[in-house]
């Protein structure tokens, strides 16, 4: 299994527009931070998580050309309206892409994108064609390949995190019960949201980010979705063995 962390940022991306903060002016590119999405080469499957507000930067800025699937955490604009663009690959290779997330998710996709419903624009292909797919609280299968959602709490907002063998991902989340943490025992890779330094009420800040993978015990974690709050360099060396900032461009394999 390939993964590369695509977008590292947060909803606003960094640098944040008008901000001069040491972060933001940062010449690190480490600093640089693109919306949060992840890609998933497994199998014969290419599987993106999200497609963020940067998607056809990110796929340009890492060679991608193909997406199967598409796992989405929730619905908000960060983390969906680049689903547009995946036009471009529906078109190219002549497939429809399927899209999973929980119900509310995938509802309110389907008000945002209303016009893919469009016949004449699906019989041109003149827009993405995808298939929205409502998952439960419980593994599937695309292929051979098992998926693991892994649902958490976003402030008050139901949301799903993804494990695929020994790699899991969880971002925007705040909150996740006994039960669910028992799905994400035995990682190789933990790739979690670690927001900023001060507390935030739907999302784990740094601190909070620690205790869970110190909990969890993953071999590796990544934090992602990080506002410029986080200067890389400072905060990476603060971190405890096992534990790292993740960055745009960042690929491990399993």
């Amino acid at each position: 299994m390939k993964v590369i962390i695509l977008g590292s940022g947060t909803s606003q991306g960094i640098p944040v527009i008008g901000c001069n903060c040491e972060t933001c002016v940062s010449k690190n590119p480490k600093d640089k931070r693109l919306r949060t999405s992840a890609y998933i080469e497994t199998g014969n499957k290419k599987i993106l998580i999200d497609t963020s507000i940067d998607f056809r930067q990110q796929m340009l800025k890492n060679n991608l050309s193909d997406i199967d699937t598409v796992l989405y955490t929730h619905h908000h604009v960060d983390h969906i309206n680049g689903m547009d663009d995946l036009r471009m690959i529906t078109q190219k290779y002549d497939k429809v892409i399927d899209l999973y997330g929980n119900k509310l998710t995938m509802d309110e996709m389907k008000i945002s994108f209303r016009y893919v419903f469009t016949e004449e624009l699906v019989k041109y292909k003149s827009v993405p064609l995808v298939k929205f797919n409502n998952l439960e609280n419980k593994e599937f299968f695309i292929d051979k390949i098992k998926i693991i959602p892994v649902e958490c709490l976003h402030g008050d907002l139901k949301i799903f995190g993804y494990r695929v063998g020994d790699f899991a991902y969880l971002t925007d989340v705040s909150f996740i019960s006994e039960e669910e943490m028992k799905k994400l025992s035995g990682l190789k890779v933990l790739v979690l949201n670690a927001l900023r330094i001060r507390p935030h009420p739907t999302h784990f800040n740094l601190q909070q980010a620690i205790e869970v993978a110190k909990k969890l015990k993953p071999n590796k974690t990544f934090f992602t979705h990080l506002t410029h709050d986080i200067l890389h360099e400072k905060i990476n060396a603060t971190l405890p063995k096992g534990i790292e900032l993740a960055y745009d461009g960042l690929e491990f394999k399993l």
